[in-house]
């Protein structure tokens, strides 16, 4: 009797630390297989307009809350099939079930997650902030790491342009590596004084725009390994850019805001605020460039001559970019507010007090609304529908 029950404990023991050890990494059946409904990079596509032809109405009601365990860098989550998956401060990727919120296992990457992880063709990309590793290819079918990369860190989101994976690293240099091995293919130096805070964005199918901390723009042909043509904005630039329709928007930390054309870098139009307001990150339509500001108003100017065309005040900072759909523009404060806003008139249709600070990016999945909180908080919003917020998970299950 004695050992059959401690062999049961054992047995115990065991089956446990399989649960454990499960929860401890994400695994897909088919990771290659992708559709236009997922979401593998910050922003949706390498462009990051963040404006998408989707309808979702407002109001919004909560579905459900997960606990990510730490804060977030400013870019959005990303979604695979039925998994949302998200990097943290602590170096964590976690994967949440979209449909019910709950924990899908997590896997410790690296110290730091600041830049936007990339999912491509059945690998999830990490770029790494802080400490030994810099940039980590993890397999999703198998559930492990395929190599890993040591040097100068990555700050910003990563870029894919064919067999490379590629980014700006913290000392201005921009470093190409083959996708199956992490082998290193080539590296070009911007400029090793200044940081790269802004992620890179593509603005044709072979070239990438780079931004530094002081406003200094490159234009970089990839298949060439060489700058096409560089712009100086003269005011500091810390959010990323947005692309659309061959032209790219970006926003300062003086008040203003710049339209520049994407293959010459020439400006198209500026416009000037009070000097010392910061501006938000960017959206980028046809309707025009959309942007918050830490004097608490949100302006859309019009997309070919600059001017405003309307002006909402809100009640606290907006520094992260709207996310706009069809007929609406999402927002959020470091007031830990999200507001609905109509794109027509600017009209506040709706707005919900959140757990925390929004200072991420936003994104879509299955006709509902992503959002990141501080200081750990992944929130998933659905149109109100009576019923829709009877079954809510409360963040408690986290794997």
């Amino acid at each position: 009797m004695g050992i059959c029950t401690h062999r049961a404990g054992w047995a115990g023991l065991v089956l446990l630390a399989v649960l454990a050890s499960g929860c401890q990494t994400i695994q897909f059946v088919r990771p290659h297989v992708t559709t236009a409904s997922d979401w593998p990079t910050d922003g949706q596509t390498a462009e990051r307009s963040r404006v998408h032809d989707q309808s979702l109405p407002a109001p919004l009601t909560l579905a459900w809350k997960y606990n990510a365990n730490a804060g977030f860098s400013e870019a959005s989550p990303l979604r695979l099939q039925d998994r949302i998956l998200l990097g943290n401060r602590k170096g964590e990727i976690h994967a949440v079930e979209l449909e019910s919120g709950r924990g899908r296992g997590f896997k410790q990457l690296g110290e730091v997650i600041e830049g936007s992880p990339l999912i491509y063709e059945g690998m999830l990309y990490v770029p790494i902030s802080w400490g030994r590793k810099t940039l980590v290819a993890f397999d999703l079918a198998a559930g492990t790491i395929r190599w890993q990369q040591r040097g100068v860190p990555f700050g910003t989101a990563l870029i894919a342009q064919r067999d490379l994976i590629l980014g700006v690293d913290l000392e201005g240099t921009i470093r190409a590596y083959a996708m199956d091995d992490g082998r290193p293919a080539w590296t070009l130096s911007l400029d090793t004084l200044r940081t790269f805070k802004a992620s890179p964005v593509r603005i044709s199918e072979s070239s990438v725009l780079f931004v530094d901390v002081t406003g200094t723009m490159y234009g970089v042909d990839l298949d060439t390994q060489t700058v096409t043509w560089v712009k100086d904005l003269g005011a500091p630039v810390y959010h990323t850019p947005a692309v659309s329709e061959a032209k790219v928007a970006v926003t300062t930390a003086r008040g203003s805001v710049y339209l520049l054309d994407t293959i010459t870098g020439d400006k198209v139009w500026s416009w000037q605020g009070p000097e010392h307001i910061r501006m938000g990150a960017p959206a980028l339509g046809l309707s025009g460039v959309l942007a918050g500001a830490s004097d608490g108003i949100i302006r859309l100017l019009n997309r070919a001559s600059g001017s405003v065309e309307w002006e909402v005040a809100v009640d606290d900072v907006v520094s992260a970019p709207p996310l706009v759909t069809r007929n609406h523009a999402f927002v959020g404060t470091l007031g830990k507010e999200l507001l609905g806003l109509d794109m027509a008139t600017g009209e506040v249709q709706w707005r919900t007090e959140v757990d925390g600070r929004i200072k991420s990016a936003m994104a879509l999945a299955d006709g509902g609304l992503l959002v990141l909180a501080e200081p750990r908080w992944l929130l998933y919003y659905r149109p109100e529908i009576e019923g829709t917020a009877s079954d809510k998970n409360t963040g408690d299950d986290h794997p």
